[in-house]
């Protein structure tokens, strides 16, 4: 039959009156009444863990916890009173101070060491006092330091099977849920870390879209609650109503930093809610770029589809986050590739656009991820990368370069291949060391051995201020002190060309012109005058050109000098070379041109230099791309040297004067459109009404009356588009005022024909000639859309019609010579311009009137007699300027 644990009390532990003046009572009593000064009087090394004997066999401590008594706790437990001291029951202090709802004592008890989980003689845990007592604070603490609620005493129950209903809903994750909830969203730390248990942490709301608390805290951006509940096991794969992760959340608002926290947990970057949306869908959808950019770094899939079968890419709201979201994912795709040396996968992903792709946060390229593969084929991906134009001395965000990783790992093939194919040996790291630092101090004497034979410098010292060989072990000690070997005049000549050392250069030259064109067998195959052309060493290239230097000798990989001069901007030698006729369309292995190099590295001297020497801006390399396909983003200027005559016409159609003034020659200023209308930037300017450009491009010599292919001039487009400016400025540099097109269209006809009547007033002051038909037998007034253009014409045709063309039928108007403006037309015809319209035989005109309101357009035309013309000279937008 099963024993039944009797119900204990500390109350029920009378303390006999007539014992009092028992030492050992006294201090029983002390701490049971909290009496402080009393304990430490009366406590000894030898009473500290003392019996009551005529009890139930406690300790000092047990009575102070079960009265709770924390200020007497504290001391003895400084006194050393033991935490793990069992009473006849097998009660501990612990179980004492729980069982009477002592909270304060509890947690005290707890961070002094006491087990949330031991057990009295009926494998009563804590909890089950706390829970059977209904000490709902107690519970809560207990949980918080590892209570475990799944223990049964030895009647096979739980705490939560024999607790009161308070502690029921704290073992059940349902005590003050809301309050927990609400917490999290709000960001109340104290709150929810008073409330907080292993049992509510992912309780879900009981309405709403049944959110847990760490939903609620990453969508809101509460980036410290959302690291409390991580850390207390809150679960990052929970959903929703809706299906929706925390992750979700967090992305959707774009909270940069709980999209890392939670990641960083375990978060599914590819998990889908209910209508199949993923993180990326969320980011995506609302902008958010560098949580974008984040989830795609950790490997999320834009190509996923939703329940519309439409991606993150699709979603996006803009074509540049579509592009971007290509871009690095397929950056993304190619760097896994490369970790996993997977040569299909790599090339699968790899083009010249992600060849040096960075990883947003490392900072890693593809040929950094490649070298610390720990697959076979890393080699032959390395070698693929460089091929295809990856950066061999690229550094990531700690500086490192390829060279220095390969070596760390002691990828002795790689280093081989690296420094083979031309990365620097010297290349420094943050702190100043080359890869012969890092192995110098590792004891890796193989990697020592490859470096040396590169030439690494022994002498450069780090930032720290030591050399290879003070940090050196002593195996690579004794390898760095040993004496190189005598370097062959070859080498000599190379290394003098490369370090600009003339003196040098100039005795080997002088005793041995037969060496002038030798190889660096060792590394890329490169001549002295590739060195010289490479490092800028403008007398060294002077003097090898001088002593039969082949500006024709290409290294290993076909690049020439003047590849190397203009890679890295030399003017001074790229003009030597081309001078000494160096072939400026000369393309390497992978058919980059000097001018590829010049335009991927945005050399604006240098691919001037060479277009003016005859490159040919439209070879294309072995990828299909132009030099113009390699210009970086933000390089307009290499970019407008590229296009030409293009980028002339462009600057000129947008009005960009500083960039025509850049782009402005004598032998372009006339240059045509070529896939367009023939026109030249004088037609763009005046036809889109840049009126500063066309008066530079006028200045400068423009022909003023250059026809297109449909025989219009600058005046044509103007007149068409009303450019009242712009016209004034062409006919001030004398332009054919009355010419004409294929169709015999006048600048007249233009301007009548779109109702332009400021325009066609300055064209008839200037000598426009109203009568000129063209190929259809239309004068100006036939195609007139406007009636006060119509009436313009009218008049001055009617004042002086043509011979050759009877004037329509208006009534003729009273002439005042005082205010006409009379011009001659080309038919000889006089014409009278800006006649008045005459008053009414009946009109009699008030002299004492107000003077008229020729402030507005009303009272102007009013005081004209022209108050039928309102209408249409405000839909004209023509004012009084």
């Amino acid at each position: 039959m099963a024993c039944r644990r009797p119900v204990y009390s500390v109350s029920n532990e009378s303390l006999s009156s007539n014992l009092s003046n028992d030492p050992l009572r006294e201090l029983f009593e002390a701490c049971k009444v909290g009496d402080i000064n009393r304990v430490k009087k009366l406590i000894t090394p030898q009473t500290v863990n003392a019996r009551d004997t005529a009890g139930r066999k406690s300790t000092p401590l047990h009575f102070a916890a079960g009265y709770g008594r924390r200020d007497v706790v504290e001391f003895l437990l400084s006194a050393g009173a033991s935490i793990q001291a069992r009473d006849d029951g097998g009660l501990h202090p612990l179980h004492n101070a729980c069982s009477f709802g002592h909270a304060d004592v509890v947690r005290l008890l707890l961070e002094a060491g006491a087990n949330p989980n031991t057990r009295d003689n009926w494998n009563y845990t804590p909890l089950h006092e706390a829970a059977i007592k209904g000490k709902v604070d107690v519970c809560i603490a207990l949980l918080q330091h590892g209570a475990d609620p799944s223990v049964r005493n030895t009647e096979g129950k739980t705490a939560v099977e024999v607790a009161e209903a308070g502690p029921r809903s704290v073992l059940t994750g349902e005590h003050r849920k809301e309050e927990l909830l609400e917490a999290a969203r709000a960001g109340a730390e104290d709150r929810l870390l008073a409330l907080l248990t292993p049992l509510n942490v992912n309780c879900h709301a009981s309405d709403g879209r049944r959110s847990t608390p760490l939903h609620l805290a990453a969508g809101y951006n509460r980036n410290r609650v959302v690291q409390l509940l991580l850390q207390h096991g809150a679960d990052v794969h929970a959903k929703d109503k809706g299906g929706l992760v925390p992750l979700h959340n967090a992305c959707s608002y774009g909270h940069f930093e709980v999209t890392e926290m939670l990641m960083k947990h375990g978060a599914n970057v590819n998990a889908m809610d209910l209508w199949q949306f993923t993180p990326l869908h969320e980011a995506a959808s609302k902008s958010r770029v560098e949580v974008c950019s984040l989830l795609l770094s950790q490997g999320a899939d834009p190509t996923l589809l939703n329940c519309h079968s439409k991606s993150a890419i699709d979603v996006a709201p803009t074509r540049d986050l579509q592009d971007r979201l290509s871009f690095e994912f397929k950056g993304h795709c190619l760097l896994e590739g490369c970790r996993q040396a997977d040569p299909s996968r790599v090339k699968k992903y790899l083009s010249s656009d992600v060849v040096n792709f960075k990883h947003p946060y490392t900072g890693d390229t593809p040929l950094h991820c490649a070298v610390m593969s720990p697959y076979p084929k890393r080699k032959q991906v390395v070698e693929t990368l460089v091929r295809k134009g990856a950066h061999l001395n690229e550094k990531n965000k700690e500086l490192l370069t390829p060279l220095h990783i390969a070596t760390d790992l002691s990828h002795y093939e790689l280093m081989d291949t690296l420094l083979r194919l031309g990365a620097k040996v010297n290349a420094l790291d943050a702190l100043g060391q080359t890869a012969l630092h890092r192995c110098a101090r590792e004891d890796n004497i193989q990697a020592c051995r490859i470096l040396l034979s590169y030439s690494v410098d022994t002498t450069i010292v780090s930032l720290q201020g030591y050399t290879a060989l003070q940090v050196a072990t002593d195996n690579v000690h004794k390898i760095l002190q040993e004496p190189p070997a005598v370097l062959d005049l070859e080498s000599q000549l190379l290394e003098a060309a490369k370090a600009g050392d003339l003196e040098q250069v100039q005795r080997l030259l002088t005793a041995y012109p037969h060496i002038v064109n030798c190889r660096d067998l060792d590394g890329r195959h490169s001549t002295p005058l590739h060195f010289a052309a490479g490092y800028n060493r403008v007398s060294v290239v002077e003097f090898l050109l001088a002593h039969g230097a082949d500006v024709h000798s290409k290294d290993k990989g076909g690049l020439v000098p003047l590849h190397n001069a203009c890679s890295y901007g030399h003017y001074e030698v790229t003009e030597m070379l081309v001078k000494n006729g160096a072939n400026v369309n000369v393309a390497d292995l992978w058919k980059f041109t000097p001018l590829h190099e010049a335009a991927a590295k945005g050399k604006y001297d240098i691919v001037r230099l060479l277009l003016q020497h005859g490159a040919d801006a439209n070879k294309k390399n072995r990828d299909g791309a132009t030099p113009l396909e390699l210009v970086r983003e933000g390089d307009q200027d290499v970019a407008d040297l590229l296009r030409g005559n293009a980028a002339l016409l462009d600057a000129a159609k947008k009005g960009n004067l500083a960039r025509v003034q850049r782009l402005l020659t004598v032998d372009n200023i006339n240059c045509r459109d070529t896939q367009g209308r023939n026109s030249t930037p004088l037609h763009l300017a005046a036809g889109y009404n840049n009126v500063e450009v066309a008066q530079l491009l006028l200045e400068r010599g423009a022909d003023v009356n250059a026809q297109d292919k449909g025989g219009l001039i600058p005046l044509h487009n103007a007149s068409s588009y009303g450019h009242l400016d712009i016209a004034a400025l062409l006919i001030k540099y004398n332009t054919v005022v009355n010419a004409t097109d294929k169709w015999g269209f006048t600048p007249l006809h233009e301007a009548a024909q779109k109702g332009r009547t400021q325009l066609s007033a300055l064209l008839l002051a200037h000598g426009a000639d109203p009568f000129l038909k063209n190929q259809e037998g239309q004068a100006p007034i036939d195609l007139a859309s406007a009636e006060d253009v119509r009436s313009l014409l009218q008049d001055a045709m009617a004042a002086h019609p043509s011979p050759s063309c009877p004037a329509p039928t208006v009534p003729p108007p009273t002439p005042s010579p005082s205010l006409a403006d009379t011009v001659v037309m080309p038919t000889g015809t006089a014409l009278s311009l800006a006649t008045p319209v005459p008053l009414a035989q009946d009109t009699v005109v008030d002299i004492t009137a107000s003077p008229p309101d020729v402030t507005t357009l009303s009272g102007f035309l009013s005081n004209l007699g022209l108050e039928n013309l309102l209408e249409l000279f405000e839909r004209e937008q023509i004012t009084l300027d």
